[in-house]
């Protein structure tokens, strides 16, 4: 069974956008999003919606598609 796509936005939003952080609270700051749900990302199995993908990738200069790309959707 495939990979579901929202694990994999987790999954590079937590290697490639996180890391340049020093906590959840600055990266979600940066993001304009709670701090919980930065954990709920972290965990790899939340649902995120469109527009809170968009948020990030804005908030990170990233194109939505760049990301998609890159897991290979």
């Amino acid at each position: 069974m495939p990979e579901e796509l929202t694990v994999k936005i987790c999954r590079y939003i937590n290697k490639n956008m996180r890391p340049k952080y020093s906590s959840n609270v600055e990266f979600a700051d940066t993001c304009g999003v709670d701090e919980k749900t930065i954990r709920l990302i972290q965990q790899e199995n939340f649902n995120m919606s469109l527009k809170l993908f968009q948020r990030i990738c804005e908030s990170q200069e990233i194109k939505m598609s760049d990301v998609l790309k890159a897991i290979g959707e």
